[in-house]
């Protein structure tokens, strides 16, 4: 029995449709997985100055706490001589964000160090749209307030 063989430009064909049907997808943040934004926090502070007070504080009660509780996040303390404490967070994407803890008490710290977690290391920017959109709307924004006349209800008896 004959076997019957496809033409070598369609069997190019079907190739290309299958290759294109099956596409592997780009890694995404929350497709299969969250990629935490911080990287890494580093405590920098000094081991005579009073400023240093509150961090050291805040180093030896809560600190091993918080690495536990945030595995994914490398912590490193370093000391810095003869300067003020600072709490310096590096991201993903190769930002860097750097907070001055000098005033701080050792009750404010924990605040400083989670909304250094907790940002995602792009620079702020003010946006002055209010609705982003890759297609903005030709007619604008809708608003039932525009037009008056098709919202009102009236009663079909006392109009006659």
């Amino acid at each position: 029995m004959a076997s019957f063989r496809f033409p070598k430009v369609l069997n190019d064909l079907v190739r290309a449709q299958q290759d294109q049907l099956i596409k592997p997808t780009a890694p995404k943040n929350g497709v299969g997985a969250f990629v935490f934004p911080c990287r890494k926090l580093v405590f920098n502070y000094c081991e005579r100055s009073g400023s240093s007070k509150s961090m050291m504080e805040y180093l030896q009660t809560e600190a091993m706490k918080f690495a536990k509780e945030n595995p994914q996040i490398e912590i490193v303390v370093q000391p810095r001589p003869s300067r003020h404490p600072i709490v310096r967070a590096l991201y993903a994407n190769g930002q860097q964000k750097t907070k001055c803890v000098r005033r701080c008490s050792a009750d404010e710290i924990p605040e400083v160090v989670k909304s250094l977690r907790d940002h995602s290391g792009h620079k702020l920017r003010r946006w002055n749209r209010y609705v982003i959109s890759d297609t903005p709307s030709v007619r604008g924004i809708y608003s039932p307030f525009h037009v008056k006349d098709v919202h009102e209800i009236t009663d079909q008896k006392t109009k006659n």
